[in-house]
This record gives C-alpha cells, sequence and structure tokens, in this order.
C-alpha cells in the first residue's frame, strides 16, 4: 500500500506499528522522513518557502539573499528521486491536528496514483512547481508528480478532541488500517504490561494487570450498560507507557498523573448518565480524587468494580 493511514484511539500503538513495518522492510533512517500535523502547520513548513539568508560577498559586504528552504515533502520527493529503486517513505504523524486540506494545498492532487501499467504508482496527474523541480533534474518542465517509491503514511486518532476533520476527497485516496485497543502481545507476553496497586470498595489494595485494567476501563466507559460515551473515548495498551523495571511508586504516580486527568476531565465530566458513575459518588472534585487516590483509598464506584469483574 503507497498511502495509508492507521487510525485508532489514543494510545493503541499506531507509531508502533509504523516503526515496526520499517524494521521489517529494512527501511534505513535516511530514508525515512518524519513529521507531526499541527494546528499551526503551514503549506509552506511541508512544502517549503523563500527565507532570507546573509552571506558575505567578494567585496566582503554582507548581502541579504532569499533561498529556498526545502519542507519535509520537498526534501522526501527529493531523496525517492535520487533512486527510484530505494522506497522512501514520509510518515504523517497527527494528520488530524492539522488542516490536511491547507496544508497539502496543490498538491492534494499529487496523492491519485496509477494503479495498473508502466506507470504504476506515479501520480496520475501532475502541478507545476519550479521552486520543488530545480534541484531534482529527473523532473522535467517543472510537472511534479510522486514516484512509485515515495511511500506516504498516516496516524489519526479517532478522540473527539480532533482539531480539523478531513474531507472525503482526502481520504479516498488513502488506504485505511483501524488499529484496536485489544492488547498487543509479543509470543505470550503483552507487551507494556504491570501490575498495577488499586484500592477496592473495602479499601484493600489489589494487584491488578494493566491489560485487564484498561480493557474493563474501556468497557465501562463505551458499553451502553454502562456510560455509553462510544470508542472515541476509549484508550490503548500504550495510553501510559510503562517499562519493566520501575517500581510500584512510578507506576502509581504515572496512573496519578496521567489517566486520573483525563478520566476525570474527558469520561466523568462527559458522561451525561446520573445513574452510573466512574468515579465514587462523595468526590465532588479532582483534587479530592487526586488525594484520595494519593493515601491509597478507594476513588472507584461500585458499577465500575462490577464491570473490571
Amino acid at each position: 500500500m503507497i498511502q495509508k493511514i492507521y487510525y485508532g484511539t489514543p494510545g493503541t500503538g499506531k507509531s508502533f506499528l509504523i516503526d515496526e513495518m520499517l524494521k521489517r522492510e529494512n527501511i534505513q533512517d535516511e530514508n525515512i522522513f518524519r513529521v507531526t500535523f499541527h494546528p499551526e502547520y503551514t503549506y509552506s513548513d511541508f512544502i517549503g518557502q523563500l527565507l532570507p539568508s546573509v552571506k558575505t560577498n567578494t567585496d566582503g559586504q554582507k548581502e541579504i539573499n532569499y533561498e529556498f528552504t526545502k519542507g519535509i515533502f520537498t526534501q522526501a520527493l527529493e531523496k525517492a528521486y535520487q533512486d527510484t529503486s530505494i522506497n522512501v517513505f514520509l510518515i504523517l504523524e497527527e494528520m488530524s491536528r492539522g488542516d490536511v486540506a491547507a496544508i497539502f494545498g496543490d498538491i492534494f492532487q499529487l496523492l491519485d496514483r496509477v494503479q495498473e501499467g508502466p506507470l504504476a504508482g506515479y501520480s496520475r496527474y501532475f502541478v507545476n512547481n519550479d521552486i520543488i523541480a530545480k534541484d531534482i533534474i529527473s523532473i522535467i518542465d517543472n510537472k511534479i508528480k510522486l514516484p512509485p517509491n515515495l511511500f506516504i503514511y498516516g496516524t489519526v486518532n479517532t478522540s473527539d478532541q480532533n482539531v480539523f476533520v478531513m474531507d472525503t476527497a482526502f481520504k479516498r485516496r488513502f488506504d485505511w488500517q483501524y488499529v484496536s485497543t485489544k492488547p498487543v502481545k509479543k509470543g505470550d507476553t503483552y507487551l507494556n504490561n504491570v501490575n498495577l496497586n488499586i484500592c477496592d470498595n473495602s479499601n484493600n489494595l489489589q494487584k491488578i494487570e494493566w491489560v485487564k485494567f484498561y480493557n474493563g476501563l474501556n468497557k465501562f466507559i463505551s458499553h451502553k450498560d454502562y456510560l455509553d460515551l462510544g470508542e472515541d473515548k476509549q484508550i490503548g495498551q500504550f495510553f501510559i507507557e510503562f517499562s519493566s523495571n520501575e517500581s510500584d511508586e512510578q507506576i502509581k504516580n504515572k496512573i496519578q498523573n496521567k489517566l486520573l486527568q483525563f478520566l476525570w476531565s474527558d469520561i466523568h465530566k462527559a458522561s451525561f448518565k446520573r445513574n452510573i458513575h466512574l468515579f465514587s459518588k462523595e468526590i465532588s472534585s479532582f483534587s479530592e480524587l487526586y488525594d484520595l487516590f494519593e493515601e491509597d483509598k478507594n476513588i472507584f464506584s461500585v458499577d465500575f468494580f462490577d464491570c473490571l469483574k
């Protein structure tokens, strides 16, 4: 697949899957170009722009010249044309956090690739851009096309907090692969899995695996019998990244300072149900929630523990 987007909830390992694919394909670092979109990211950042530079002329005088500074797209395109037998990957992280229509601009036209025949993989249509073309000798008459060895892969979070929405015309030019919240194994062992100390309704600390805990949490978030908030509010296995040598206190700190804030702001406060709660009904503020967890007291509702079981 020459253009592909991995999509799913935060922490499902979309970037991880891309990295694993690059390793399997033995793609060298010099042939990988990676960028993260954000609301302030522009066409000029992506393609390139004329920027001033100060140089000293033969008379020893300083002069201001304007030179084209290549963006990540132009860098990847130039690399791909240097040797079309070597695959080059342009990785676009968090695509929905930027305005992709504005970022791609006229380059959007190039995403429509020929599917069959001797020109398979090349852009079906060209755009004229003499600034991009001037350093790529393989491009004739300033007619820019994507070559078949330039792969464009991206990631998209399906969270409700996405900043921009992609239009259908853009979406259809990519293959899409859903990355579910299902936990990933390496052999017989779950990746990124540690034991959490969670206080039950009787205020007794119980050890529970992270994989079991976040799956129970996802069910409580999305299932119609519980909060019924939908899959967009779920989290993935790598929402918090643990290491195997972390102490119980370090694990607790990550849960307390990363997970609890998300659960309070995005789950607890987003729920419209008044008869089912994620946290204990007695908890009225995040400060109270935070302190109770710090003191190893129970913070979760009976409904949540029933779901977890």
